[in-house]
């Protein structure tokens, strides 16, 4: 009968212990690319929001999608980490006051935005997407990212 552990088994727990915490490290990194599109996400949402007339202090209803610009004014401040970019083209989209969507600074009929507008981030090999619908303005980051 024994009543200790020998060396090799001790060394054999230490090595697994080692590799399951090396393992634990790796999944918890944060994934920036979520992180930014949930952010900007909410951006899309808020100027929407102000567009549509609810917030009568503030009605200024465009966001420019660039990380500077989603960086700047916020606090507390959020800094975009991954490459943006959109499909169709556009850098800034305003609202007008039935929430639709509009490519740039103007909300005229000949700027609505006429196809969703897909919003790509990319941080190395993790990537998060955002649509942005154009008849509603409703944006969601979908299920498969």
């Amino acid at each position: 009968m024994r009543s200790a552990f020998t060396l090799i088994e001790l060394i054999f727990v230490i090595v697994l212990i080692g590799v399951l915490t090396g393992i634990g490290f790796y999944m918890s990194r944060p994934d920036y690319t979520r992180q930014d599109a949930q952010y900007t996400l909410l951006k899309l949402k808020e100027a929407r929001y102000r567009a549509m007339g609810n917030d009568t202090l503030d009605p200024s209803g465009c966001v420019t999608l660039t990380p500077s610009a989603l960086s700047s004014d916020d606090a507390p401040k959020h800094e975009i980490k991954s490459a943006i970019t959109m499909t169709p083209n556009v850098t800034t989209v305003c609202f007008d006051a039935k929430g639709r969507p509009h490519d740039g600074n103007s909300v005229t009929l000949d700027t609505l935005i006429h196809s969703p507008l897909n919003i790509f981030f990319n941080n190395g090999d993790k990537n998060s997407t955002i649509r942005l619908f154009s008849g509603t303005g409703y944006a969601i980051i979908p299920c498969n990212n």
